[in-house]
């Protein structure tokens, strides 16, 4: 295998971790991995992988294909080198974003055999009952085998933790083989060279970020990584972009949408995915770039379908034809074929499908079944997901056949939000939806709290203590009971039906609102352009002190905006907690004022 390029399927030997040895030999001196922590080359990449091998095999006597690693790690070189670790030593990859709530991270615990952390106390949520090892310092002595743990099979690599319909994140098992199959097929698609600069962008508990690692370390190309507030979708991450020359970037739609409309002379290929996109709102981007759409559930490893080159004219926007090695069936209720032109329900077969749901056996089986498709035994996944096949046989995404939503590019099981919201005593019922907001559509919770004791402020407080950022409702509805179904569960259609109590209030000639909001319902003098950010923010305008930033419209990502553009703006630096904890325009009012007085 040359230095320019990555072993094909197949091939003796092969694999994800074989293709990076060889980068590691080839082009040891070149920089695998940039960040705000600088440059780490291909060389001391490998060597702090052979680090974590040997620090975890003593910590286990060896250790076992069973063993299940979870990288309390952040973003940076420390993650690659943890994740290569872990195959090298032959155990499974636990990915953990550290930015979800203790109690989530606790039940990730449960499942988890040992922790790699960064080093310092263990963090508070891994329970001591179970090993911890600190991350490996630089310095140390790298494993002297060559071979150890290049090749390790077909076994399981990883565990994806997926939002769960049972009110529980499913641990979804994807294969070595699946997943190096996947990643040297894009590769190839997408002409994917060691000249390339890609972008990680992904959170590090989802499957992106294995796309976005891998793609870039198994050509010998560099993986940069933003720090802090260049991640956050704005002005900071457009101008990271440019600054270090990125070639390829991986984002959902909603994150596209949230840039800057600035060129990037740099960059090549932008792939999106995880939610529908609309060709007309992204054309400064499309005229511009290779803009590919990509479809996949992580049951099927990162992504199944691609549309390599959208065009404003694709109208609707086609998911693509599957790649190598995927077969897609649409099935009807009866799990038979339906016609071309037809909508079925979308089930996916072939190299990448995951081994199942770890440990859940019955919710494996139900997933992914064995059915005979044209005369033959096929085993499938069950995406959830309804299309239509194009004459041109590319697939368009038709809805869900079940509750299922897909928000800003995150996947959520409404039954997992309303399960969290059940947990807290006083909430008798609750049903999670989507519902329309500044254009897009937004979480909402409507919960039943016979005689008021329990406030939005409590429950939303509740629900960010168990739930990630991205799952935690933009909007609850707070009512004495909820309308049910002949079952005795919510009705969701109803409820969608409601006058929103959330709505945002009806706005007067001056921009502010003709109803009281609030103990003297008061207006609030904030800077132009604040009050422009908020609009963009939730469709409405900030109309009193304490009106709810989440209850007119916001959401999670929005905030996360809104906040940068306000900090770099004024040289403030808001917490997130702290504006998620008094949403308000009074609070950012306040912290605005204090800034002036300090200046003054």
């Amino acid at each position: 295998m040359t230095s320019d390029t990555v072993a094909q399927p197949g091939q003796d030997g092969w694999s994800v971790l074989a293709s990076i040895a060889s980068q590691a030999r080839s082009r040891a001196n070149d920089c695998a991995v940039r960040s705000a922590a600088g440059v780490v080359t291909y060389k001391e990449l490998w060597a702090r992988a052979g680090n974590v091998a040997a620090i975890l095999s003593a910590a286990t006597s060896g250790g076992s294909g069973e063993l299940r690693v979870a990288i309390g790690v952040g973003p940076g070189a420390d993650w690659a080198g943890c994740l290569l670790g872990i195959w090298r030593a032959g155990a499974v990859a636990v990915p953990v974003n550290l930015e979800h709530p203790p109690a989530r991270l606790r039940l990730l615990a449960a499942r988890t055999d040992l922790l790699i952390y960064a080093g310092g106390d263990v963090p508070g949520w891994w329970a001591d009952s179970k090993p911890a090892v600190a991350l490996p310092r630089p310095g140390m002595d790298a494993l002297r085998a060559d071979n150890l743990g290049i090749n390790p099979g077909a076994g399981a690599a990883c565990i994806l933790h997926t939002s769960g319909s049972t009110g529980v994140p499913k641990p979804v098992v994807l294969g070595h083989g699946g997943l190096a199959r996947r990643i040297a097929d894009f590769a190839a698609l997408y002409r994917i060279t060691s000249g390339e600069r890609i972008a990680q962008l992904a959170a590090a508990s989802v499957d992106v970020v294995l796309w976005e690692t891998l793609l870039a370390l198994t050509v010998g190309a560099t993986l940069c990584i933003p720090h802090g507030r260049q991640r956050v979708p704005g002005i900071g991450l457009v101008r990271w972009l440019a600054r270090e020359q990125v070639t390829v970037a991986t984002m959902t739609p909603t994150v596209l949408a949230a840039l800057p409309e600035q060129t990037l002379p740099d960059l090549r290929l932008l792939v999106v995915g995880g939610e529908a996109l609309d060709p007309a709102r992204f054309r400064f981007w499309i005229d511009r770039h290779q803009v590919a759409n990509a479809y996949g559930p992580t049951e099927a490893t990162i992504a199944t379908h691609v549309a390599p080159h959208i065009t404003v004219d694709d109208q609707p926007t086609p998911l693509g034809q599957p790649v190598p090695g995927v077969e897609d069936f649409l099935l009807d209720e009866h799990d038979q074929p339906v016609a071309d032109g037809q909508i079925g329900h979308l089930h996916l077969a072939g190299v990448g499908l995951a081994d199942g749901y770890a440990g859940l056996v019955d919710r494996t089986a139900h997933a992914f079944p064995t059915l005979t498709i044209d005369g033959r035994a096929v085993r499938v996944y069950r995406t959830g997901d309804r299309a239509w096949r194009r004459p041109d046989r590319q697939l368009v995404y038709a809805g869900r056949i079940d509750r299922q939503l897909n928000l800003g590019g995150v996947r959520l099981e409404p039954e997992e939000v309303e399960a969290a919201a059940l947990a807290l005593d006083g909430v008798t019922a609750a049903a999670a939806l989507a519902e329309p907001a500044a254009g897009r559509e937004v979480l909402a919770l409507h919960a039943a709290v016979p005689g008021g004791r329990i406030t939005e402020a409590t429950l939303r407080a509740h629900l960010a203590s168990r739930l990630p950022s991205t799952a935690v409702p933009a909007r609850i509805h707070l009512h004495p009971s909820l309308p049910l179904t002949g079952y005795g569960k919510p009705d969701v259609h109803a409820l969608a039906a409601l006058a929103l109590p959330g709505a945002p209030p009806t706005a007067g000639p001056d921009g502010l609102s003709t109803a009281a909001d609030g103990p003297a319902g008061s207006a609030v003098a904030l800077p132009d352009e604040v009050r422009v950010w908020w609009r963009q923010a939730t469709g409405a305008e900030p109309p009193t002190a304490t009106t709810d930033f989440f209850s007119c419209g916001g959401d999670s990502l929005a905030c996360v905006e809104l906040l940068h553009r306000i900090n770099e703006a004024f040289g403030l630096e808001i917490p997130l907690a702290d504006f998620t904890a008094h949403p308000t325009p009074a609070f950012l009012a306040r912290a605005l004022a204090s800034t002036t007085q300090e200046s003054a």
